[in-house]
């Protein structure tokens, strides 16, 4: 069953990796870049603000908070693992299709891939993101699933993950969002109940 899992992810891998063009090469190392999706995240700060107001920085604290744990519990769990990205596998590195810089340099990211820290980072926030943003817009939520998925395809698309990473840093940011997330509406209902109570005493 195990080998059966690991051949199956390898397949996968190589269709996606070997499913390439110079138009796509290009496209996929900007969409795996961060700035590229800075645009988005404008939009969405300004309506995050213009909709919660003194609340935003709650907010944005918990996305903060979410990525230091997603971020550091997927580099903790690389450093255990210590899986190699397939760039750094020596039984097929030299079958991987990576990205080649201007000067010649392959792109290869670090040693280790598992699990994927661009996955946990992404999953994480789309937990929070949604939750977040449905009360100013339902029919939007979709944008971010849509993000992160497309930001993790580029990362098998050129070749520093296996889908395996990505699943189970997906994993990891999801477990960490909704951690926050839950976190986040605790204290809500304690501020709440503690505005209550003072409204109670005082009239």
């Amino acid at each position: 069953m195990i080998e059966t899992l690991k051949r199956l992810d390898l397949d996968l891998f190589f269709w996606i990796n070997g499913h390439h063009s110079p138009f796509f090469d290009r496209l996929e190392w900007w969409m795996t870049q961060t700035w590229f999706w800075i645009p988005l995240f404008i939009v969405v700060l300004f309506l995050m603000i213009r909709h919660y107001r003194g609340k935003i920085w709650g907010i944005l604290l918990c996305l903060a908070f979410c990525v230091f744990l997603t971020d550091q519990g997927s580099v903790l769990i690389k450093k255990q693992v210590r899986r190699p990205r397939p760039t750094h596998a020596v039984e097929i590195r030299d079958q991987v299709h990576v990205h080649r810089y201007s000067n010649g340099n392959e792109y290869r990211g670090g040693p280790y891939g598992f699990p994927s820290s661009h996955a946990a980072n992404g999953f994480g926030l789309t937990v929070l993101l949604i939750a977040f943003v449905k009360p100013i817009t339902r029919h939007a939520w979709w944008i971010f699933p849509l993000w992160v998925l497309l930001s993790c395809y580029t990362r098998v698309y050129l070749g520093v993950h296996y889908p395996s990473d990505i699943c189970c840093g997906a994993l990891l940011g999801m477990a960490c969002g909704f951690f926050v997330l839950g976190l986040y509406r605790a204290g809500c209902s304690l501020r709440i109940i503690k505005t209550n109570k003072t409204n109670i005493i005082k009239s």
